[in-house]
């Protein structure tokens, strides 16, 4: 609906599913979403349309990889087949996987028709309009290995007739971490495009709607020369063939500093300490879409030398008459990362109280993926009752089903200094004793009533020599153990 349209009324019937909390109180999100879990969002009859997505999320200290790892799912009319399968922050602009600090400090902002974010870096809004007419099912799928600690949400729609023409949204996520280019020399010539970056392959019939572009280059290297190439209704040669990737994102002569516009834009142009770039650019077809009555295939050349290799990414949308049939499913945990990179100190995550020699704050959800890589069921918590968790700075927890059983949690260190170590339980997680063991000494704590963490005493366990550059902590309960957080404060050298 235009402003043209706007004071036409219609019978439609708003609806809102959001993750305000279900008991009145202030809650207002899901905590603590498990590796390898499924959350459904919305999932509602037809016909309708989806009219607006607001979606923000806080990571645990560390998971920088949070934006990439939580991926947004959809299905239309009942099909088993998602049609929007993407890593959430590249569905929103937000590509590489960066620290909400990186973004914060360059006032990061994308502002265009479709899709928005800012002025905080994690307010991700999308406008693309998403009808159907038997069903809609939204979903978040947890692909790495930490829990998500918050998620917030709010999905509009409305329950109204749609157009017998009306095509059904979807999205595809593609990544090459080590793109080689295609161009040995400035003599190369392509016409068929048929070693091309493909961002998009479908048949049916619908339009192509635009892309979100990631780059990221080492020093020295460019990834602006190649040419889009789209080919149509299975067509040998490319219906449309342009001039150069910075002309495909509307731009000329490279690109200088970011810029937004409704319907392309350069939100981030960031250079590395290494002398790398992150890129992220966008074009959409709002006023221009691709037609297509049987297939698509929309593809950009890599114009750089063979011997280069430049990681890139891209989200492409479009529209088509039925649900997809099949698509590639993505690579699971670190396996569909983004290159990382060292980041100046000023970008890297900075949360609670500062940490050095001294003092060493070990955060529990550290040993989320070493717990469940070696069976043990366990799970983070980052509220009890209806409060938040508070201590030392830090938030969350993890609570470990041990029954009675040992679990040895390792504490990597700098050296093997002599360190006093303390510990805090999770008092009102508890449903029986637990104990802490270091060495010899055995420390018991009993379950408390509390709802406030910071209400419950520290454990004292003493002095430890680290040996190999570790101190060696055990934990059981029955029949849980948690743990909030555990502090090591240095005495001595090694």
């Amino acid at each position: 609906m235009s402003l043209e349209n706007y004071a036409v009324m219609r019978r439609a019937f708003p609806r809102r599913t959001s993750s305000y909390d279900r008991t009145g109180a202030n809650i207002d999100c899901l905590t603590d979403l498990a590796p390898g879990s499924t959350t459904v969002l919305l999932e509602t009859d037809g016909p309708g349309k989806i009219t607006h997505l607001w979606m923000t999320m806080l990571e645990y200290p560390g998971h920088e990889t949070l934006s990439r790892d939580i991926v947004l799912r959809m299905y239309w009319e009942g099909s088993t087949v998602p049609s929007v399968e993407v890593p959430i922050g590249d569905f929103f602009g937000l590509g590489h996987a960066l620290t909400p600090q990186f973004y914060e400090r360059r006032k990061f902002m994308i502002n265009s028709a479709p899709t928005t974010v800012g002025g905080n870096e994690r307010a991700m809004n999308c406008y693309w309009p998403m009808p159907f007419r038997k069903s809609a099912r939204i979903e978040i799928f947890n692909n790495g290995a930490v829990s998500c600690k918050l998620f917030y949400y709010h999905i509009d729609y409305e329950l109204a007739e749609q157009p017998a023409d009306a095509g059904l949204f979807h999205a595809v996520f593609k990544s090459d971490l080590a793109r080689r280019g295609q161009a040995p020399n400035y003599e190369y010539r392509n016409l068929d495009g048929k070693d091309n970056f493909v961002m998009l392959e479908t048949t049916g019939r619908g339009h192509y709607a635009g892309c979100f572009y990631y780059a990221d280059t080492n020093p020295t290297e460019w990834w602006g020369e190649g040419d889009e190439m789209i080919f149509l209704d299975h067509s040998e040669m490319p219906v449309i063939y342009g001039t150069g990737t910075e002309d495909y994102f509307n731009n000329a002569w490279g690109f200088r500093d970011p810029y937004c516009f409704p319907y392309y834009g350069a939100p981030l142009l960031a250079k590395r300490p290494d002398g790398g770039e992150w890129s992220t650019l966008y074009r959409f077809h709002i006023p221009d879409p691709v037609h297509f009555q049987e297939q698509i295939k929309v593809t950009m050349e890599c114009w750089w030398e063979p011997e280069k290799t430049i990681s890139i990414a891209s989200v492409a949308f479009w529209y088509q008459d039925k649900p997809i049939t099949a698509r590639d499913p993505l690579p699971a945990g670190a396996a569909n990362h983004p290159r990382r990179h060292p980041l100046a100190p000023e970008d890297r995550w900075v949360h609670g109280n500062p940490e050095g020699l001294d003092r060493v704050f070990f955060r529990p959800w550290e040993f989320e993926e070493q717990l469940r890589r070696d069976g043990v069921r366990m799970r983070t918590v980052a509220r009890v009752g209806a409060r938040f968790m508070y201590f030392a700075g830090f938030h969350g927890g993890i609570v470990i089903e041990s029954n009675g059983r040992e679990i040895a949690l390792p504490l990597a260190l700098a050296d093997n200094a002599r360190y006093r170590v303390e510990v805090k339980p999770i008092y009102s997680e508890l449903k029986g004793p637990m104990k802490f063991r270091l060495g010899d000494t055995v420390v018991e704590a009993a379950p408390r009533s509390l709802v406030i963490e910071d209400q419950g005493p520290v454990i004292h366990l003493g002095e430890a020599v680290a040996q190999d550059g570790k101190i060696i902590l055990h934990v059981s309960g029955e029949p849980l153990a948690t743990i909030h957080v555990i502090r090591l404060t240095r005495l001595s050298g090694g």
